[in-house]
């Protein structure tokens, strides 16, 4: 661990969490897509998340893993109504009235997603695909500072395939996205703890894979779990099928 690494660590250990919300964390953590592998970064940020909003990010989350499919359009509807609200802060700076541009702009979103799932899921699949590029170049490449341009491979990959592997696309996401959520909310309850947070932080800015893994583990168990899912209504509608007929 670096002497740098080791400052930073007990700077954000000594800061007292405030009540950020998860949408402020994630939107201070978006220009990093990389972010999972810049762990002191994100533990910094996390800190400042209250144990509320983590317990709900962890329960969301899990939901998220578990059954994201049979929510999904709920789910792209409330994501894209978030991208909205983010979308109403960009433009507030310039047009004053912030919460008022941001819940129109969320409203506007989550109305245009509905008609157009399909789109929806392939911008919001394109942006997993980004997250997932983003990391594994940080993780894997020797040039991990031009981590955009395995974002821009995944978003591409992803966002296409949206319209081949619709079903696909759509556990991938929400498998993701759960995961993140879940492994995030999960680190931040346990920042709380004052016996575990020194372990908790020391682990994770030692071993820059640790947090990578630990979402792609959550991620691999959900898409498995919903596609067994999937499969299972599938082959029950159909022997409903057989025997009506």
């Amino acid at each position: 661990m670096t002497s740098h690494a080791l400052l930073l660590a007990q700077e954000t250990s000594a800061v007292t969490p405030t009540d950020a919300s998860p949408y402020e964390v994630i939107t201070s953590l978006i220009p990093r897509m990389d972010i999972l592998n810049r762990p002191d970064e994100l533990l910094a940020a996390l800190a400042n998340m209250h144990i509320v909003w983590a317990s709900a990010l962890v329960i969301v989350g899990a939901l998220c893993v578990l059954n994201g499919y049979r929510w999904h359009k709920w789910v792209i509807v409330i994501c894209a109504f978030l991208g909205g609200l983010g979308l109403g802060q960009l433009l507030s700076s310039q047009m004053g009235e912030s919460r008022i541009v941001m819940a129109a702009l969320g409203l506007l979103c989550a109305v245009i997603a509905t008609p157009l799932l399909r789109l929806a899921v392939a911008v919001f699949g394109g942006l997993t695909g980004a997250f997932i590029g983003a990391n594994a170049w940080s993780a894997f490449s020797s040039t991990p500072d031009s981590h955009m341009v395995g974002a821009i491979m995944g978003f591409i990959t992803v966002g296409l395939a949206a319209f081949i592997m619709f079903r696909a696309v759509i556990v991938l996401f929400t498998s993701i996205g759960g995961a993140a959520m879940a492994v995030l909310g999960a680190i931040t309850l346990l920042l709380h703890v004052p016996a575990w947070e020194g372990t908790v932080r020391t682990s994770l800015s030692t071993n820059q894979l640790l947090l990578p893994l630990l979402v792609g583990v959550a991620a691999v168990t959900g898409f498995v779990l919903q596609h067994s899912a999937i499969r299972r209504t599938a082959a029950d509608g159909d022997g409903e099928a057989a025997g009506s007929g």
